[in-house]
């Protein structure tokens, strides 16, 4: 689950203390309060995804200049007046209106919670798919190997590198060591 950070006023606290409450109670267990747009963003800082859910106006910032600050894996619920709401806002961005009903607030929370959680995965496994220089020359090395001794195309040598190391649950990088170390074992 991600982390939330309730962002108001010092003079809007019991606003904060009553969103934390309804969140805590739905479940939410990473629930942060901040008074101030830097203060939220160094909490944002420590964590690795979340949802921001802010006032339109802090003292130290106005939401869309937070927005320009917000870490990757973060989103913005606006929560504030009908009035700041409707009329400040871009379309670009989720709000709800104060008074909002308790069960609005943790759909609309768990909703950019799951999306935050979608997002964190897709940016991991982007990081995890590049590979090195060293990794792609093996790769290579497995592939020309399979073409030379197997007639393959590099296609076809690609795609049997790839169906094999999902068939044995290996990388890639794996199962093309395994076809370089069978080479040098049959070489010898």
């Amino acid at each position: 689950m991600s982390s939330i950070i309730i962002a108001f006023p010092v003079s809007r606290g019991k606003i904060s203390l009553q969103i934390r409450d309804v969140l805590l109670s739905a479940g939410f267990d990473d629930v942060t309060i901040a008074a101030t747009a830097s203060d939220a963003l160094q909490e944002m800082h420590l964590r690795k995804n979340g949802v921001l859910i802010s006032c339109v106006q802090l003292p130290d910032m106005y939401y869309r200049d937070l927005m320009d600050y917000l870490p990757e894996c973060f989103s913005l619920l606006l929560l504030d007046t009908g009035f700041n709401v409707g009329s400040l806002r871009e379309s670009d961005v989720l709000a709800l209106t104060l008074p909002v009903k308790a069960r609005d607030l943790t759909d609309t929370v768990r909703m950019m919670d799951a999306a935050a959680e979608q997002k964190l995965r897709n940016m991991e496994h982007r990081r995890k798919k590049i590979r090195s220089e060293e990794d792609r020359q093996v790769i290579s090395e497995a592939k020309e190997i399979l073409m030379e001794r197997n007639h393959m195309t590099e296609p076809e040598s690609y795609r049997f590198i790839q169906k094999t190391s999902m068939d044995t649950g290996r990388t890639m990088l794996e199962t093309a060591q395994m076809i370089l170390m069978l080479k040098d074992h049959f070489d010898n």
